[in-house]
């Protein structure tokens, strides 16, 4: 069996969260603009490369992702092994890779960092997080800020490589940037079962970007969104747009705050790809 090791990973940090809004877009296919707004925090890179953010203060805004229940969601349904590995020739638009945790304990900082949950294990061994075919789940404690330390202290999360082969047992992966405009992916609807945080973020990450592009999602929940929604947070004062043709990876984090530890116990249980295609756009 093949083991699929992940390299690098990139983040986006705020201390807190507000409700966003819905609304159509220029298409008119009511996709969730879940980055309107942002809150104030620090963020680290798609490289694993913190970057500590001045004039920061806690309790900032950000938009929220979309709500479950109602009709069902648009899209076409990834799939994924029992190791969490998405193959190349299991879907239409060629996305591979696998799923992986990260958190600030990686590597350490020498400050208190987030404790995963050592009653359940990854694919890969690591405490914290699991996988089936069904859903991969993180859980845990996000780590308290101390003294504003965010770029330190920035919580943890599951990531989803878009274009990463996978190594050999020992070897690392390949990881690679995805191109979603070749594609043709407009979008993608994620449905969240947990209970705790209330509130997570799904990054969209760039090699080399310290401040990842990302939306509001609700926990539990179902969030759908255009590429276009996926925004840097209000306090990166040098911003890069997100560039469809390189997204390394989606991620699913957990951001910390200065008021307290944050439980979280959540599952992805569902990733679906709207295309231009079925979203009916030129």
């Amino acid at each position: 069996m093949r083991e699929q090791l992940a390299q690098g990973c990139g983040l986006a940090i705020t201390c807190a969260i507000a409700f966003g809004s819905v609304a159509c877009d220029d298409a008119g296919n009511g996709l969730v603009n879940a980055a309107a707004g942002a809150g104030a925090g620090a963020g680290a890179g798609a490289g694993g490369n913190a970057g500590s953010v001045a004039g920061s203060p806690p309790g900032g805004t950000a938009g929220s992702g979309g709500g479950g229940g109602g009709a069902a969601a648009p899209g076409t349904a990834l799939t994924w092994s029992a190791e969490g590995f998405i193959a190349k020739d299991s879907n239409p638009f060629q996305i591979e890779g696998p799923f992986y945790s990260y958190s600030d304990c990686e590597p350490a900082s020498g400050l208190p960092c987030t404790m995963p949950d050592a009653t359940i294990t990854g694919a890969d061994g690591k405490p914290g997080w699991s996988v089936d075919p069904t859903r991969a789940c993180l859980k845990g404690t996000a780590v308290q800020v101390q003294d504003m330390m965010f770029a330190a202290q920035w919580g943890a999360g599951l990531a989803l490589d878009l274009a990463s082969p996978g190594g050999e047992p020992g070897a690392p992966a390949e990881k690679g940037a995805f191109n979603l405009t070749t594609a043709k992916i407009r979008g993608f609807s994620v449905d969240i079962a947990g209970t705790a945080p209330a509130r997570i973020r799904i990054n969209l990450t760039m090699k080399g970007v310290a401040d990842s592009s990302f939306v509001d999602a609700r926990v539990p929940g179902t969030t759908t969104f255009a590429i276009t929604d996926a925004k840097q947070g209000t306090w990166v004062t040098n911003k890069t747009p997100l560039d469809p043709a390189q997204v390394e990876a989606m991620q699913f984090q957990v951001f910390t705050t200065s008021g307290s530890t944050t439980p979280y116990d959540f599952c992805v249980t569902q990733i679906r790809v709207i295309t231009d295609e079925a979203s009916g756009a030129p």
